[in-house]
């Protein structure tokens, strides 16, 4: 599933002269302090990343989005959903939760005038040093391989049943990235197609999940907003 294997990133460490090299250490100012910037935090970070209307142009709108709000929601958290464990992930990125348990998580929705009633959710989380790597080889790549010909996953007395997935092209984006589509049939008989890109980015991953007939029809209508949050994502 990696598109590329991440570039290592050598950090050399130099040492300075701090007193111009005289010798004589410069003695501070009385009262004088340093004081370190403050580091944002990691749900700060991702809402400056997330895609913004500016990102993409006229003709789409983007709205914060929250999956534990909502009276017919799922499941507001992927330990809510149950079957086969091993295919959680995959049910709880249809929706707009993340994969494992990152330090934090945001979602936006995105629509576009050229798809009416249709929707694009853009999910960003964040994860601590190599969980990221962890989440998407291991967890997501075990979902993949076992529950890519279909499963049933259920939660707060809904059951949902997944039809086999196809794989797609996977964009050139990110460090490493998955994309494939398929239909979800919730209780009742309805269902709803959906095409999923999951791209990693260092320690951020990206979810995006399109649903609605005219992103199966055409999925060219999905690339604009991978491409827009890739960019900001560098």
């Amino acid at each position: 599933m990696k598109r590329a294997v991440a570039a290592v990133s050598l950090l050399a460490a130099a040492l300075t002269c701090l007193t111009g090299c005289s010798g004589t250490a410069a003695r501070p100012e009385p009262g004088a302090t340093a004081s370190p910037a403050r580091q944002p935090t990691p749900a700060e970070r991702i809402t400056r990343l997330l895609v913004a209307p500016a990102d993409l142009g006229t003709g789409y709108s983007v709205r914060e989005f929250d999956p534990a709000e909502g009276k017919s929601v799922f499941a507001r958290s992927a330990q809510e959903i149950t079957g086969d464990a091993s295919c959680t992930p995959l049910a709880a990125m249809t929706h707009q939760l993340p994969l494992g348990r990152p330090q934090a998580f945001l979602s936006r929705v995105v629509t576009t005038e050229e798809a009416p009633g249709t929707r694009i959710y853009v999910t960003l989380a964040t994860y601590g040093q190599g969980m990221a790597v962890t989440a998407m080889d291991t967890l997501l790549a075990d979902a993949v391989q076992g529950c890519s010909l279909g499963f049933t996953a259920k939660a707060n007395g809904t059951s949902e049943l997944y039809d086999p997935f196809e794989p797609e092209d996977t964009p050139a984006v990110g460090d490493e990235a998955l994309a494939y589509r398929g239909v979800v049939t919730v209780e009742g008989g309805a269902s709803r197609p959906i095409r999923t890109t999951v791209v990693r980015h260092a320690d951020v991953i990206a979810v995006y999940t399109a649903v609605g007939g005219a992103f199966i029809a055409r999925p060219g209508l999905l690339a604009p907003v991978i491409e827009a949050q890739d960019a900001k994502l560098g």
